[in-house]
């Protein structure tokens, strides 16, 4: 037997309204025509679906057992018109999002996203934290659609980018670390302690590049380095936004000689990938809300 989607849409709104009548009303058909479809469904299974012999039909225990199914038939069906609305809006199906946590702050990311998903119910993300150089080679791999990260002088052949915000940087140390203790803390100073530095899975070890310490441990993610710092194991640079909403801030404090200074942060994406709706909404709501963090 086959059910038109016309039969279960009034037999999920006579359930969702309480009446006939009421199902009507909510699919602007006459109360006539919702009795002959359900009436219809009931001869076409052999069963009744509906008690009348209230003021009000109830469910019977056949048309419990089906509503489950019918809902689930109208969500599918609803789903397949967004998709196809999608499509011919030419709305990404899926969009990967690279972040470099220590260029911007992940909860403004989020709050970006809590708007995507009213706006793209139907586009799938996948979100990667992303440090140091990994960003970059995601995009140019084609691994990744669209990333935050921090400003490079160069960027690899086919790569776009725009400018979207700045970070400061600050020096920290735990609270009980010797560096914390200082009025004046001089680079030789900060050579004499371990420095908590980041890194990526393809750099490993970063040593050719400081000239701060020697001793170096290194960790791909800021949640790693707050706690390395936040338990005295060294001083490190963490972008302000880190430093102020972490948990671990009552545990951290700015070393008093350390000037903060900026890095700017790019949005940036291959020049091979072809966005859609989506993904140009990304790009302009991340840049909208970028410059903002800055004023």
């Amino acid at each position: 037997m086959n059910f038109s989607l016309e039969q279960l849409e009034a037999f999920a709104s006579a359930v969702e309204a309480g009446s006939f009548s009421g199902a009507a009303r909510k699919l602007g058909k006459a109360q006539s025509s919702i009795s002959g479809l359900i009436s219809n469904m009931e001869i076409d299974t052999g069963f009744d679906l509906f008690d009348r012999t209230s003021r009000s039909p109830v469910l019977t225990h056949e048309g419990e057992i089906l509503l489950r199914e019918i809902k689930a038939v109208l969500k599918s069906h609803e789903n397949l018109v967004k998709k196809v609305d999608c499509l011919i809006q030419q709305v990404d199906n899926e969009i990967r999002i690279a972040l470099d946590e220590f260029a911007f702050p992940r909860d403004v990311l989020v709050q970006v996203l809590a708007e995507f998903k009213e706006e793209f119910p139907t586009t799938s993300l996948l979100v990667m934290n992303c440090s140091h150089n990994e960003a970059y080679r995601l995009i140019k791999n084609e691994r990744a659609d669209l990333a935050i990260t921090l400003s490079k002088d160069d960027y690899p052949e086919g790569v776009l980018f725009r400018g979207i915000s700045h970070t400061h940087y600050c020096t920290v140390a735990g609270t009980n670390h010797p560096l914390s203790e200082l009025d004046q803390v001089s680079p030789e100073e900060l050579a004499q302690h371990r420095h908590i530095r980041v890194t990526d899975s393809l750099a490993g070890f970063r040593t050719y590049d400081s000239d701060l310490s020697t001793n170096i441990w290194y960790t791909d993610t800021c949640n790693m380095m707050l706690d390395f710092v936040s338990q005295n194991f060294g001083w490190a640079e963490l972008p302000m936004h880190l430093f102020r909403s972490n948990k671990a801030i009552n545990r951290l404090t700015t070393i008093h000689q350390s000037v903060s200074f900026p890095h700017n942060v790019d949005l940036i994406w291959s020049h091979e990938a072809s966005l859609g709706t989506a993904g140009e909404w990304l790009i302009e709501k991340l840049a909208q809300v970028g410059k903002a963090l800055v004023k």
